[in-house]
């Protein structure tokens, strides 16, 4: 029998959330013959959410519109996807690790009497079997996770994974399921949103110009901040930048700061810390460092030996053509 995979499609910013896009990715690369369904829950449905879904791999979508479904409500939202659940009796269920899945996707476990792997960065699939792989200890071992039960359900670590740049599906078949809220489904009441402010993106950033110790300090992040314009990117930092206050804490990258997963990623006086290098998810990665032995040499794709305040004036320069 196929395997059957269901994705919670988040919706951010009228879009299909990126994070969900690349759970897709990663299904389908490792699991060519799985079939995917998407769950949709809104209080509109629009068709470019549904055709972006298809693009990227969903066969089927199911969609519960209601208007109790305009903000995300644990109790709606989980009784929506056990209803979806119970139609199709998929084998995984799997959402972004946001703010939502990381709710939704633990209530579902729960009640189908299972545990959830949470914030995954790998699965893997063996004679029939799911595998959640998820690191611990600081990110310097990586635990690899079975579930007992029929359904397996699992979050994923933002950024863990790449979005198919260019995807190849088709319209997916769309099923309506009706389900009906009353009061008790409505106790927790939306009231308002207020949106922050947001300065720095580095989560959706394709380019990364990232500070460690090396620096030496605040002043010297101006030439990062150059690079970063001329490559039209974003400037990160390690934590031992953001103690000192050499820069904001809204630009730390790592375990307690932000994952990212640009396309390309530069680390300039970045030692390669397990704590730092596990936000870390980029196709190319170039480190600079004084110390040839420096750990942030096994995850680089090229590696400069050399001091990053005469590299980086050189680099500048080239780019500036």
């Amino acid at each position: 029998m196929k395997m059957k995979a269901l994705i919670f499609l988040q919706i951010r910013e009228d879009l299909v959330e990126e994070n969900t896009l690349g759970i897709l990715n990663k299904l389908i690369e490792t699991n060519p013959s799985i079939e995917i369904h998407g769950a949709l829950l809104r209080d509109q449905i629009k068709s470019e959410w549904v055709e972006e879904a298809g693009k990227h791999g969903v066969k089927k979508i199911h969609t519960v519109k209601a208007s109790e479904l305009e903000v995300y409500l644990s109790i709606p939202y989980v009784k929506s996807m056990l209803e979806i659940i119970k139609d199709i009796e998929p084998n995984l269920v799997i959402a972004a690790g946001t703010v939502y899945g990381e709710d939704l996707i633990p209530r579902l476990a729960v009640q189908h009497g299972v545990s959830c792997a949470e914030r995954i960065t790998d699965i893997t699939f063996d004679s029939g079997e799911i595998i959640f792989h998820s690191p611990v200890r600081d990110d310097q071992v990586m635990k690899a996770t079975k579930i007992v039960g029929p359904i397996k359900f699992a979050t994923t670590r933002t950024g863990a994974f790449f979005v198919n740049e260019n995807p190849s599906g088709s319209s997916p078949e769309v099923t309506e399921v009706s389900v009906t809220f009353d009061e008790d489904d409505m106790v927790v009441k939306h009231i308002e949103i207020k949106k922050a402010e947001r300065t720095v993106n580095l989560k959706d950033a394709k380019v990364i110009v990232a500070g460690g110790r090396g620096v030496g300090g605040k002043e010297n992040f101006q030439i990062i901040k150059e690079i970063a314009k001329l490559l039209d990117g974003e400037i990160g930092a390690t934590r031992a930048c953001t103690d000192v206050h050499w820069i904001e804490e809204t630009y730390e990258i790592g375990q307690t700061g932000q994952s990212v997963s640009p396309d390309l990623y530069i680390g300039a006086g970045i030692s390669g810390a397990p704590q730092h290098m596990s936000g870390i998810k980029a196709k190319t990665l170039i480190a600079i460092n004084t110390d040839e032995g420096a750990p942030i040499f096994n995850y680089a794709d090229y590696g400069i030996v050399g001091d990053m305040h005469l590299i980086l004036p050189i680099l500048k320069k080239k780019l500036e053509g």
